[in-house]
């Protein structure tokens, strides 16, 4: 009796085992920066769909908003904390591709149909891999007033010039010019970054090297400083939303950003009557940013291959498609086929304003600098952007230390000379540079 007894808890444990290998579930972590609660409830319905089709993967969802995502990657990092699919910037992805942090994605790739099917710029190749799909490859282009140049007479902007006489022109104390960010931040680095390759200046030479001690790069900034006159007092501490708040709520006549009709169209729709875009103003040169969020596969993933299946799900035309229908600015499809699948959407939101994606947003991106794909991609000689296919893991380095910001800010506000302030700039971005090379190098 006892040895029976025995024997039946020992086929019992052996059941439990086998049952609990059986129904073992792979947890896929998603670690990125969607804090949009339309967004938010487009993942979690994915989550929802994609688990019905793979029982035996779990998606959590981890969510930290763009000011603090690299931060909490490093901190991942630091402690050697397994991580699975995560969502950067472009200059991060870079720079983790570079460290030997990410996995490749060759084959979610192929399964997507191939580099072929992907729209220019959408692919992060490294030493010929693939290591980053770029979801949001979006481009800042110039959100206007219609019914407030009307009534000035004004023509959309062409150039700098007409840009800096409608901004003086159309400034009121109710109304201002323009809004631009002015803080010592990264949306201030974006923004005039873009005068600089418009003023066929770059932060890094072919050779990646600092490249910031020149006239190209005194007349961006005086540039963006005169233009900050007809900006709200408190741009100044402006970021990425103050500018297009602004807007939206009829306080300013121009915006650059990547996604205001987006937005425009959620808060205050009734102004999209009367708001349209154009292409940045020409300086120089005819060039714009390629923005964008990265997806990729971190080197350690305990469950690279569900995590692989998870990042084909959302690249799928059907799941791109419901990025592009709540903001089209923002995630603008990443292959052909989800480009010609969005033209047939009856969305409501591309129905008031898809013709301005289609004909301006989108096409945008040909003359789109990305600089971490192409790094030293703007050749001064020629005033023209150049594919270069050299992956800059040192743009993250501009991105993060502000300093440019902060040149823009001791010019406009500071009362500091531009040739003092640049001086600065090249030395001390220099610097931060090397140190980001020598620690690439692993020295």
């Amino acid at each position: 009796m006892q040895l029976k007894f025995r024997w039946l808890i020992a086929a019992l444990a052996t059941a439990i085992l086998a049952g609990s290998a059986f129904a073992q579930i792979d947890i896929v972590r998603y670690l990125n920066q969607e804090t949009d609660p339309s967004i938010v409830t487009i993942q979690r319905n994915w989550v929802n769909d994609f688990v019905e089709r793979n029982p035996s993967i779990d998606v959590i969802l981890e969510g930290a908003p763009a000011a603090v995502i690299n931060q909490r990657i490093t901190t991942y990092v630091q402690a050697g904390a397994p991580l699975d699919v995560i969502h950067a910037d472009g200059g991060s992805a870079a720079r983790l591709a570079a460290e030997g942090l990410l996995q490749p994605l060759d084959d979610v790739i192929e399964a997507l149909g191939g580099r072929d099917a992907f729209l220019p710029g959408r692919l992060l190749i490294y030493e010929d891999k693939v290591y980053s799909i770029n979801q949001a490859a979006t481009s800042p282009v110039l959100h206007y007033r219609t019914d407030l140049f009307e009534a000035a007479g004004l023509e959309p902007p062409t150039n700098w010039e007409e840009l800096l006489h409608a901004a003086r022109t159309l400034h009121s104390d109710d109304v201002a010019g323009i809004a631009l960010p002015a803080g010592e931040n990264r949306a201030t680095t974006i923004y005039s970054g873009i005068i600089l390759w418009q003023n066929c200046g770059n932060y890094f030479d072919a050779d990646l090297n600092v490249d910031l001690d020149n006239e190209r790069t005194k007349e961006a900034i005086e540039f963006y400083a005169e233009l900050l006159k007809y900006a709200p007092p408190d741009a100044s501490a402006w970021a990425f939303n103050e500018p297009v708040e602004s807007f939206f709520a009829g306080r300013a006549a121009m915006v650059f950003y990547w996604n205001a009709l987006d937005l425009t169209y959620r808060t205050n729709p009734d102004l999209l009557d009367v708001v349209s875009v154009v292409f940045p103003p020409d300086g120089r040169m005819k060039v714009t940013e390629q923005g964008g969020r990265y997806i990729s596969l971190f080197h350690n993933s305990p469950n690279p291959e569900a995590s692989k299946k998870w990042i084909e799900y959302i690249f799928t035309p059907e799941n791109a498609q419901k990025l592009s229908e709540v903001q089209g600015q923002l995630y603008p499809p990443a292959t052909y086929e989800a480009m010609d699948l969005l033209r047939t959407s009856e969305a409501p939101n591309l129905q008031i304003y898809g013709h301005l994606l289609f004909d301006v947003v989108f096409p945008a991106s040909e003359f789109a600098y990305n600089q971490v794909f192409d790094g030293g991609g703007i050749d001064p000689e020629t005033c023209t952007m150049v594919r270069t296919g050299n992956v800059n893991p040192l743009v993250s380095v501009v991105w993060n230390s502000n300093l440019y910001a902060r040149a823009i800010q001791q010019v406009a506000y500071g009362g500091m000379s531009v040739d003092a302030a640049v001086e600065e700039l090249q030395r001390n971005l220099s610097e931060q540079v090397e140190v980001a090379r020598q620690e690439l190098s692993g020295n």
